[in-house]
């Protein structure tokens, strides 16, 4: 299996550099969960690098939960079972995802990492709006579709809301966590608000274009014949 080079050239440290290689082939399931990993020997052999090298690399991946002990002896990639299928990839969008702390989290991290993969998405979406590629969403039929969809999205979101709502219910947190807690119930309360605004300003916009325009021919309305009769 091979996992890249290190660029010597780079201002990163080979450990960082293999940490990374590492890393990447653990969240694109080049390295299955539950899969051992290489010896440190055999890394080594295949970075050019000595093998304390490979092993400060390796440390960092154990104290980001991403590699246990296997069976016997060595590392293994750790075994989480997956929460639903990973988001598509497509042109333009991030393509790294982020690396959950399975310390801190525990087999929970997966949420945590899609979560904030999906506002990533949501802020570049939001950028691309803002550049000269976002004006073709001036378009009617690309405008109904982002709405459609982003509708749905808002209806998703919602959803997840209310499951870790009652999910509270039955599990409330100490009083340390309480006001923490509470800042986030209210900037989910906020963004809402914000977005429930934006969406009633373009409805506001789109009927005020519709009475200015109502005598202008819509594309149900047939056009007067040109032809005469005999």
């Amino acid at each position: 299996m091979q996992f890249g080079q290190i660029d010597r050239q780079k201002d990163a440290a080979p450990y960082e550099q293999i940490a990374q290689m590492l890393r990447h082939a653990i969240t694109s399931r080049q390295l299955a969960p539950g899969e051992r990993l290489p010896t440190e020997t055999k890394l080594a052999e295949q970075f050019g690098v000595a093998r304390m090298t490979v092993r400060r690399a390796v440390q960092e991946l154990r104290d980001e939960g991403l590699l246990v002990p296997a069976s016997g002896r060595g590392l293994a990639v750790r075994a989480v079972p997956p929460i639903r299928e990973p988001w598509p990839q497509e042109p333009g969008y991030p393509t790294e995802v982020t690396v959950p702390n399975f310390n801190l989290w525990g087999d929970v991290a997966p949420l945590i990492a899609q979560a904030e993969n999906i506002r990533t998405r949501m802020y570049v979406l939001s950028g691309d709006l803002h550049t000269d590629v976002g004006w073709l969403a001036g378009d009617p039929v690309v405008a109904a579709t982002l709405l459609g969809t982003l509708a749905g999205v808002g209806l998703a979101e919602a959803d997840v809301l209310g499951a870790l709502a009652s999910r509270l219910h039955l599990h409330i947190p100490d009083l340390d966590q309480a006001n923490e807690l509470t800042s986030a119930v209210k900037a989910a309360v906020q963004a809402f608000t914000e977005a429930c605004g934006a969406a009633q300003s373009a409805a506001d916009a789109i009927r005020r274009y519709e009475l200015a325009n109502r005598d202008l021919p819509t594309v149900n309305t047939p056009e007067p014949s040109s032809e005469v009769d005999d």
